[in-house]
């Protein structure tokens, strides 16, 4: 018990394992806040359940802040922004709860103090507890849940990326096939590097064909992947890859053209019969190229069908070979891969300081993701108000004025997030990845749906204000424009008659003689 004079502890702070393990040897019940660092612990919530102890806990009930970043046993909560209630009795937890709901903590309080009373006075068997580290049902649901979210969310990412790559990549080949049709392509595999020339060069010269270009390649899992991403069959057996896939193995990669006097108009298809005969298409004849440059055994004597040349015998697998081996030819025609969404953190300010949010917002636009009003900071508990500042205004009769305003903000540039910082930002995302799940709550997918151009426009509010005020004047005087003149003779009449009036009027008020 405290001394006359000294003041109560009534909430003990613990911030290391040391100061963590002391609280733990304390006899009754210890309700702990759990925070983080950049968090902090839940003020309101904390001034109440000091009033708790003083009324009915006494020195059965002790309060703690622990501070999750600096105690290894509360790992699992770091970087968690919801407030986090530990009920711990004889070094076990007997409850947990979540979330700012004071009623609930109280009526929870007032059970387990009552319980611990009984238990300790040996009315009541006590409860084994779990262990700090344990986690509780409510908790294992939660994790799951998210990540069931999360995985749901990687693999609708996945399909949108798959899908956007397949569109670019289409429409790439379809400029590259409509533009670049003087040329064809063959490549001449690792297998048949050295007798390649001795049967190709005279074929080349019947027919009427040279090589413009080659690049020696050597193939990687995704190049290889790439050059047969619009293949919709094996084209190339396991041995000819696995050959083609050794580091020190190069391939040829041939640009063709008739040579001079040539006859041949359409070069593809004639590249493609002299590698696969009439069929156009592997397999080739028994005469063709591809035959005649297939190898049947390995060095060792061992069966090994390994291919020699290969031709891309679709438009689409031409312009590929075009694209990823002659840019020279085909660059113009390419369209540059979109830049990858940024990491990105939450940003959550009170309300109160909208006006100076939006002077930064102004500055930095292209940094600012997505922005929106929220009931609260806790992404769980939260409910949006409205998606912008035009639309805040719209729903007075749902405001309570002390909506939160949430961003969700780009790390690309630190500028931005910096300025922001400035404000004193009532929360921030300790990190990208925190900021990635805060940000899919505040945030879901299709969340700018429903916004126009002007949604977008981050003008400091006193600039839309002005915008707004000459708009309805403007508005105002359209209106009165046809009273205008009869207006002005009437109000020179009654100026001329209260002249006098107003001068004896403004002497009186300013004290004039």
């Amino acid at each position: 018990m405290a001394k006359k004079g000294q003041a109560i502890q009534l909430q003990t702070e613990v911030a290391t394992d040391e100061e963590w393990e002391k609280l733990l040897s304390r006899d009754g019940l210890i309700i702990v806040d759990v925070c983080s660092d950049w968090c902090g612990s839940c003020q309101g919530m904390s001034a109440h359940l000091k009033k708790i102890k003083l009324e009915v806990g006494g020195d059965m009930l002790h309060l703690a802040m622990a501070k999750s970043d600096s105690i290894t046993p509360l790992e699992r909560f770091r970087g968690k922004s919801e407030p986090t209630w530990m009920f711990i009795s004889k070094g076990r937890v007997i409850n947990l709860m979540f979330g700012a709901n004071s009623p609930k903590l109280t009526r929870l309080i007032l059970a387990e103090l009552k319980k611990e009373q009984a238990i300790q006075a040996g009315e009541l068997p006590r409860e084994e507890g779990r262990e700090v580290t344990e986690l509780f049902e409510e908790e294992q649901a939660r994790y799951n849940e998210i990540e069931e979210k999360q995985a749901a969310k990687r693999q609708k990412e996945a399909e949108k990326r798959a899908k956007e790559l397949y569109e670019r990549r289409t429409a790439e080949a379809k400029q590259i096939i409509e533009n670049v049709q003087m040329f064809g392509t063959m490549i001449v595999l690792p297998n048949a590097r050295k007798k390649y020339a001795e049967i190709v060069t005279d074929v080349l010269h019947d027919i009427g064909l040279m090589v413009v270009q080659s690049e020696k390649v050597h193939f990687t899992e995704s190049t290889l992947e790439e050059l047969l991403y619009f293949a919709t069959e094996s084209e190339l057996n396991e041995e000819t890859i696995a050959d083609m896939l050794e580091p020190e193995h190069e391939t040829l990669v041939c640009l063709l053209k008739p040579s001079r006097g040539s006859t041949v108009e359409d070069v593809h298809p004639a590249v493609l019969e002299m590698v696969y005969g009439p069929t156009l298409r592997p397999p080739g004849g028994k005469d063709s190229l591809y035959e005649r440059l297939k190898q049947e055994e390995d060095e060792e004597g061992r069966q090994s069908e390994l291919i020699g040349i290969w031709a891309p015998h679709t438009d689409f697998l031409y312009a590929t070979v075009l694209r990823m081996f002659f840019p020279k030819y085909s660059a113009e025609f390419t369209i540059p891969e979109p830049e990858p969404t940024p990491p990105y953190i939450a940003m959550v300010f009170d309300q109160k300081k909208m006006h100076d949010v939006m002077h930064v917002m102004a500055q930095y636009p292209r940094e600012i993701m997505h922005y929106g009003f929220f009931t609260s900071e806790v992404p769980s508990q939260t409910e949006l108000v409205a998606k912008s500042v035009r639309k805040l205004d719209k729903v007075v009769d749902k405001r309570t004025f002390n909506e939160k305003m949430v961003l969700q903000v780009s790390k690309k540039k630190s500028e931005c997030i910096f300025a922001l910082a400035q404000l004193n930002p009532v929360y921030m995302s300790p990190n990208a990845e925190e900021g990635e799940r805060e940000c899919q709550i505040f945030f879901p997918e299709n969340y700018a749906d429903d916004l126009n151009e002007e949604d977008f426009v981050y003008e400091p509010l006193d600039a839309m204000i002005t915008q707004e005020e000459e708009s309805i004047e403007e508005g105002e005087l359209m209106n009165i424009e046809g009273d205008a003149v009869d207006e002005e003779e009437e109000s020179e009449e009654e100026s001329e008659e209260q002249s006098g009036g107003d001068e004896e009027l403004f002497d009186d008020m300013f004290g004039f003689d």
